[in-house]
């Protein structure tokens, strides 16, 4: 069975993140050739998917469930935080698609089991935490529904640090945090922007984009997704479907509204990136104008500036992989930037 629709992956918001399948041994499905070749298709493409990996951080922000993991571990509301910890991420990927992650002895093996493990352990952490404000809250205590702002937006969390005065949402107890579909949507930000190739200036056939999805089918399985909610189960006319209602029924209303919190995150991500890739094109205004963009929504009011960068950073995409040695030049310098220092 393999997800057709975004029902079949909402199906999986009551369903634990880890499908308990053993990491140590391939599914019964696993073509290691068409692994390999998907494997290697960042290595051909890499400023086009790291940007559209970009893009969907940056969007994907504005979706409360997946927003308040990362608030509550507080690793993402400075500058200086953001750029670490996603830099970290960026460097995972890079070893994932350069090593073999079905390796058990692996460096990139390790790597994914330990980011399995982290979701396991900050999952259990918020559904203790999340217990522990209910029942304060039944008690008299503040809840989530009770904590004033700050100037910044944040909640005022000085006098209590528990997960649902952190991040202003209700206790839950029936809540299942970072549950199958959580997981799913977050797939989805690997893979669904890159289906659309020409918004990144990616050039590559059908063929190639089916190896690149079913790369991300392998490293779900890897991750704990189960195959059911496996959003890269499918061919490419399939995952573009699902990609499509995601984007339509989800990311997209929930970037016109965003939850509280969004604009500090978005704005520590952006400014911790452009301060680590030294890129002056990568500014706020610019991101938020290609984010617009890409969703198919009127461009924000930025400054002459600002809309200048838009319009360079739009046509460097475009010309990216059409200039002869563009992309092999930008490739090996992105890849020094990004391993350039241990952000762990």
């Amino acid at each position: 069975m393999r997800p057709l629709t975004l029902g079949d992956l909402q199906r999986g918001a009551t369903v634990p993140r880890d499908s308990g399948a053993p990491h140590d041994v391939m599914p019964p499905w696993m073509d290691r050739d068409r692994f390999d070749r998907g494997r290697k298709f960042i290595q051909r493409h890499l400023p086009g998917v790291f940007l559209s990996q970009y893009m969907a951080l940056l969007v994907g922000f504005s979706v409360a469930s997946l927003l308040d993991v990362l608030l509550f571990t507080g690793k993402s509301s400075t500058v200086e935080q953001s750029m670490r910890r996603y830099i970290s991420t960026a460097r995972r990927l890079l070893l994932w698609h350069d090593g073999d992650v079905w390796d058990v002895n692996s460096k990139a093996h390790a790597s994914v089991m330990k980011v399995r493990n982290m979701h396991s352990q900050v999952a259990q952490a918020i559904t203790k935490d999340s217990k522990g404000c209910e029942s304060r809250g039944q008690q008299g205590h503040r809840t989530g529904e009770q904590v004033h702002t700050t100037g910044n937006g944040l909640t005022d969390c000085k006098q209590n640090k528990h997960f649902s005065c952190t991040t202003g949402i209700k206790a839950d107890s029936d809540k299942v945090f970072i549950s199958q579909y959580d997981m799913a949507l977050t797939q989805s930000g690997f893979v669904g922007f890159v289906l659309q190739r020409e918004k990144f200036g990616i050039c590559c056939n059908i063929a190639e984009l089916e190896d690149y999805i079913f790369f991300w089918r392998g490293i779900g399985y890897l991750l704990g997704i189960e195959d059911r909610f496996n959003m890269c189960s499918g061919n490419y006319a399939e995952t573009c479907r699902i990609f499509d209602q995601i984007e339509h029924e989800v990311v997209k209303p929930a970037f016109l509204n965003p939850p509280q919190g969004f604009d500090v995150v978005t704005t520590s991500f952006v400014e911790g990136m452009q301060l680590q890739l030294k890129d002056r094109l990568l500014t706020t205004g610019t991101m938020f104008s290609f984010a617009h963009d890409l969703l198919d929504f009127p461009l924000p009011e930025v400054s002459m500036a600002e809309w200048c960068k838009f319009i360079i950073l739009k046509w460097v995409i475009w010309l990216v992989e059409r200039v002869p040695g563009m992309a092999t030049f930008l490739t090996r310098n992105l890849s020094v930037l990004v391993k350039r220092e241990n952000p762990e």
